[in-house]
């Protein structure tokens, strides 16, 4: 990505995409106390070095990557930022070149 604090979510269907940004319209969303902003990207879907339209599938891990990070990143943090849209199954965070996690509902 080209500016860093961005980042792009690929919804499932287009109506997912809608109500995502149908909600931050109408309520302010924060991220880390920081108000995020939110809206449609120009690309019809994310693409990724080496990926095939036939070897992706749809999945439930989100890979977290935090850059600076000012307070510790634990996995009590990211369990109380990710709960709330669903059950979290597991959490696991990497410390090399930065912070990054993956977490699965």
């Amino acid at each position: 990505m080209p500016k860093k604090r961005q980042a792009l979510v690929e919804f499932e269907d287009i109506l997912g995409a809608c109500n995502a940004v149908n909600y931050a319209a109408d309520n302010q969303i924060y991220f880390a106390g920081h108000p995020a902003f939110v809206n449609y990207s120009t690309s019809q879907k994310i693409s990724r070095p080496g990926d095939s339209d036939d070897a992706r599938g749809v999945n439930n891990v989100l890979l977290f990557t935090i850059l600076n990070p000012i307070y510790s990143i634990t996995t009590d943090v990211l369990y109380t930022i990710c709960n709330p849209c669903g059950p979290v199954q597991r959490i696991v965070i990497f410390r090399k070149n930065g912070v990054q996690a993956m977490v699965e509902y």
